[in-house]
């Protein structure tokens, strides 16, 4: 089976040890970059091609690494190709309408909330004037604002919601720069939080990620601190499996926070890495886990 991972670097850590893995399982690994296609539109039919070869005709299934820093031109294009793909048969994975709504936080917070998923508080508009107006219904010590496009931790900064001179500077060079105002209430969560790696309805495996003394970002690739959960919590589990699954994800970091005895879930990733959950489950071979789901689900 011809299998295709959508990748800026096949040579990072992830890419690298999926296609070791799918190559363990007797598949031919093609990296992809989306920049390398030609999309074609002919007299018969769409043609997909990247270097020659028409992913369409190639290609049983495709991976979906994380996109990356994009302009929405290229974001619309990227997520047309894979609803392209799909709709040609190839399975993909995760699928194109997974994948755009993970991407967007503010459709993927409201759709878990549509459907009984513990969130935070958040505020989004495009006026600095009245976001600031609308603080009060956050009602949170501290406030975070967000991209809302992002990953990693980049572009997420905490501020106290007393200090309004700092938000206000912020929510105007936002909506100056037409950003959209994205407020959310920060979850006193003591420096650590969970991420719960999905895979189809169940749970692969999970950590606690403690941020740094110097931060209160526990995000792995900003200096958090990975720390296995051998048994995790019923609730926090079944939390895990409903987020993942109501925003169509069959492989998925899902990140949640406890405060006290509530639960929040703050995002749920749909081109998770692992590096950090791998080095603290060696028992657990994460990648060949992945790969042999998605040649189990493969339609063709």
């Amino acid at each position: 089976m011809n299998i295709g991972i959508f990748t800026r670097r096949p040579s990072s850590w992830a890419s690298s040890a999926l296609i070791r893995a799918f190559r363990s399982l007797g598949h031919r690994v093609i990296p992809l970059r989306f920049r390398d296609v030609v999309a074609f539109i002919d007299r018969d039919r769409l043609k997909v091609f990247v270097k020659g070869m028409d992913l369409i005709s190639e290609v049983a299934a495709v991976v979906v690494r994380p996109f990356g820093r994009v302009s929405l031109d290229q974001a619309v294009l990227r997520l047309d190709l894979l609803y392209a793909l799909h709709e040609h048969g190839i399975s993909v994975f995760n699928e194109p309408m997974a994948i755009e709504k993970c991407v967007d936080k503010f459709r993927a917070l409201y759709t878990l909330k549509l459907h009984g998923i513990p969130v935070p508080r958040t505020l989004v508009a495009e006026r600095s004037s009245l976001a600031l107006r609308s603080l009060d219904m956050i009602k949170s010590r501290h406030i975070v604002v967000k991209p809302m496009f992002g990953s990693r931790g980049h572009g997420a900064t905490r501020v106290k919601i007393s200090d309004r001179e700092v938000l206000w500077e912020i929510a105007r060079s936002l909506a100056f720069t037409r950003h959209t105002i994205y407020l959310q209430e920060y979850i006193e969560h003591g420096g650590a939080d969970i991420r719960v790696f999905v895979l189809g309805d169940k749970v692969l495996a999970a950590m606690y990620r403690k941020a740094p003394s110097s931060s209160w970002k526990t995000n792995i690739a900003r200096g958090g601190r990975p720390e296995r959960i051998e048994r995790l919590e019923p609730e926090i589990e079944e939390i895990a499996i409903k987020a993942a699954s109501i925003l169509g994800c069959e492989i998925a970091g899902v990140d949640l926070v406890r405060e006290g005895e509530s639960v929040f879930v703050l995002e749920v990733n749909s081109q998770p890495g692992w590096h950090g959950l791998q080095s603290v489950c060696p028992d657990i071979d994460i990648a060949l886990e992945i790969a042999k789901y998605v040649v189990e689900h493969t339609r063709k």
